[in-house]
């Protein structure tokens, strides 16, 4: 929603890929003869790590394109039922499931869109491995995961044809490769470190790990106190090694496993200190607050000179407040969102008075529970993930990534192709918080049978990429920023926007060019208002697509799989085309009229009253898209010319041609039905305002200015700015 997917200037390459797809496949099962032999491969490697290294600052911020293969399913059986493979042994195009490969980086590793590794296996053959979906280098660095040296368990390896026309391994699900630990029983006695071998007790390990939490090494800390638990210490040595790497796991953001590490729930009948605040840590990032206020009221009462405890304990209190009532310091929310980057907040989601249920034809939808007023708040959600993508302004860092999926020729640039890493990172390092994104709509993708497999998660890269092309949102990072920028303009299209997230409640709201809520974004935050009041049953409904005069709608809602049964949609159907060419012509005329040096009132408001005669429909049924900015245009023509009551009039027909009841009484105006809410009704309830006092109706005109309030609070989603925005 609202995201870039256009692809068009990549059709040519995405049409070469199509054709190597298609050769390749002819090789499918193939036992290729020419690999090339280590002698060769080795040197080739270290040369394109020396060339990438060496690339000048400029051509290093460049779009890197990938391709992505046709979708198969993580590796689902335990590695106690696969059988070991060599490299002699791999045939093209080919899954080979059922087996296991294990490989050892001979070179450092590259990073492109994946990263490259160098490895062999244990007869000395060597591949080339392409790993997709790793973190980030500045979130963690490559070699922290492999290196010279390290040990690969490759479940169920795809071996293909790659770009360059050489052979090589494609990993896209995290789950399909293991790093092994020195102490696991699979690494061949030829790759274990001799000095492994030799340190048979916990403590060297232990006290390695300690000097990796020194040098802040998390995951260097995570193995070697790993290695030290599979000693088989102590049980007092055991819980001390297990709340270190609790620290690290906290560190490295793989919070359920620091929560196992610090024996949460049951602490035992001496809970230790460090053991408490990491659980109550853990418990906070994973957004249960609840629990983490529980667990740091322990904390207080047993080490009452615990000072951060008490201020872990204020902290999560409030979110636990605004996680049950939805009062936020939305000025505090927008200063953070301001100073950010990635605009990360720390602020609980609230879930208003709605419920997720089935609908009649289009699947799970939103639902009021009580009667809500135009403005109100249905929920305020923080991301299940955001990819933050530098705005206008901001200074870019870092490779563009663009993504091409061959079968759906649908692309993802920057932040949609960041997003899938992110999403698969999350669920990987925090499986528990996975159901909340494979519980949305994910079109028909046949899901794998198991979500665990020897005790990790098993992440299908595929299934994320497909059910985030279905619920993406994309996002500015401030919907306020966005409307200022507006204002000084004048400028009311919508764009769209590079940033993206999930959020997987308001995903759940299904769109509707009759829209009765609106969602603004703040930060990572979603914020959805009402935009008509609604009674207890009915569906909220936003755009997915903004609708405008002339715009097939339909088209652009192809990508999920419905189509709009809306009054406006029905309608467009059974307008003829003769009637739209029309309205298209007098638009044109309207646009001309106003674009001269004096626009005159008669000449607008007679092409205006022709235009809206082309419709049949009651505008409380069918709003009409095509006379609403041009009727606005008029009540500010009135203005212009110091005719305040026909501009009150005009106003006004430009609110009931959205669909909006009124009391057009100047004396006692009020909206009695709100209907379609674009941004630009702000201007015209300030215009309303305006005209209203200078017909000395003071009363009714502060009754404008409160609308224009609300109408602000839908667009931004607060109205803590409404004054600093235009009286600032």
């Amino acid at each position: 929603m609202d995201v870039d997917t256009d692809i068009d200037q990549h059709f040519q390459h995405l049409q070469n890929q199509k054709q190597m797809l298609l050769k390749a496949k002819r090789r499918q099962g193939e036992l290729p003869r020419d690999r090339k032999p280590r002698h060769i491969v080795y040197p080739e490697f270290m040369m394109s790590l020396m060339v990438n290294a060496s690339k000048p600052q400029r051509m290093k911020n460049m779009i890197r394109t990938a391709f992505i293969p046709p979708p198969y399913h993580p590796c689902i059986t335990p590695v106690g039922q696969l059988q070991p493979i060599t490299v002699n042994q791999l045939r093209l195009e080919t899954h080979h499931r059922g087996t296991y490969l294990l490989l050892r980086a001979i070179a450092p590793p590259k990073r492109m869109t994946g990263v490259m590794v160098l490895a062999e296996d244990i007869k000395d053959d060597t591949v080339l491995l392409q790993l997709y979906n790793q973190e980030e280098e500045a979130v963690r660095k490559i070699t922290d995961f492999v290196d010279v040296g390290t040990v690969l368990l490759v479940k169920e390896p795809y071996y293909k044809i790659t770009a360059s026309g050489d052979y090589g391994l494609r990993a896209d699900h995290l789950s399909d490769v293991v790093r092994l630990n020195n102490s696991d029983a699979l690494v061949p006695r030829k790759w274990m470190p001799r000095l492994f071998e030799i340190n048979d007790s916990a403590e060297p390990l232990k006290a390695r790990g300690d000097v990796a939490m020194g040098k802040e090494q998390w995951w260097t800390a995570i193995r070697e106190y790993s290695d030290a638990i599979a000693t088989g210490p102590s049980p007092d040595r055991l819980e001390i090694i297990k709340r270190n790497r609790a620290l690290a796991y906290l560190k490295t953001k793989q919070y359920d496993a620091a929560l196992v590490d610090t024996n949460w729930p049951d602490f035992g009948p001496q809970a230790a200190e460090k053991a408490l605040f990491r659980a109550a840590e853990a418990l906070y990032h994973l957004r249960r607050f609840a629990e983490s206020v529980e667990v740091l009221k322990i904390l207080r009462e047993t080490f009452p000179n615990n000072a951060q405890a008490a201020i872990n304990l204020d902290r999560a209190e409030k979110r636990c407040v605004e996680e049950q009532t939805g009062a936020y310091d939305f000025k505090a929310l927008q200063r953070e969102g301001k100073r950010l980057r990635p605009p990360y907040l720390d602020h609980a989601t609230y879930i208003g008075p709605v419920e997720i249920k089935q609908t009649a034809h289009k699947g799970k939808g939103l639902f009021v529970t009580k009667t809500v007023k135009a403005g109100d708040l249905l929920l305020c959600e923080k991301a299940f993930a955001l990819a933050y993508v530098p705005e206008e302004g901001e200074e870019v860092g870092g490779d563009l990534t663009m993504l091409i999926n061959i079968e759906t020729e649908h692309g993802f640039m920057g932040g949609q192709a960041d997003l899938i890493r992110i999403i698969a990172q999350k669920m990987y390092l925090n499986p528990s918080v996975a159901p909340a994104f494979t519980s949305l709509h994910h079109g028909k993708y046949t899901v794998a049978t198991e979500t665990s497999v020897d005790g990790s998660p098993v992440v299908d890269s595929f299934l994320i990429e497909r059910t985030m092309s279905l619920n993406v949102f994309g996002c500015p990072i401030s919907s306020l920023t966005m409307h200022k920028r507006a204002l000084k303009n004048q400028s009311v299209e919508e764009k769209a926007h590079h940033s993206c997230g999930i959020w997987p409640h308001a995903s759940m709201i299904n769109h509707s060019c009759t829209a009765s809520a609106r969602r603004s974004f703040i930060g990572d935050m979603i914020i959805v208002r009402a935009t008509c009041d609604l009674q207890p049953g009915d569906e909220v409904t936003f755009w997915y697509q903004v609708p405008h005069f002339g715009e097939k709608i339909r088209d652009k809602l192809k990508d999920w799989g419905f189509e709009c049964d809306c009054a406006l949609c029905q309608d467009a159907k059974q307008t003829t085309a003769v009637t739209s060419k029309a309205r298209t012509k007098l638009r044109a005329a309207l646009k001309r009229e106003m674009k001269s040096p004096a626009p005159a009132c008669a000449a607008i408001e007679r092409l205006v009253k022709k235009l809206d005669s082309t419709y049949t429909s009651p505008t409380d049924l069918v709003p009409r898209l095509g006379v609403w900015d041009l009727q606005m245009f008029l009540a500010r023509t009135y203005m212009e010319h110091g005719k305040p009551l026909q501009a009150f009039k005009a106003a006004c027909k430009a609110l009931t041609v959205l669909g909006f009841a009124l009391v057009e009484s100047k004396d006692d105006f009020e909206v009695k039905k709100w209907g379609i809410l674009f941004n630009p009704l702000i201007d015209l309830f300030f215009l309303i305002e305006d005209a209203l006092f200078d017909l000395k109706a003071f009363k009714a005109s502060k009754k404008a200015d409160g609308y224009a309030r609300t109408v602000f609070k839908m667009v931004v989603g607060e109205n803590d700015s409404f004054d600093k925005t235009y009286d600032g």
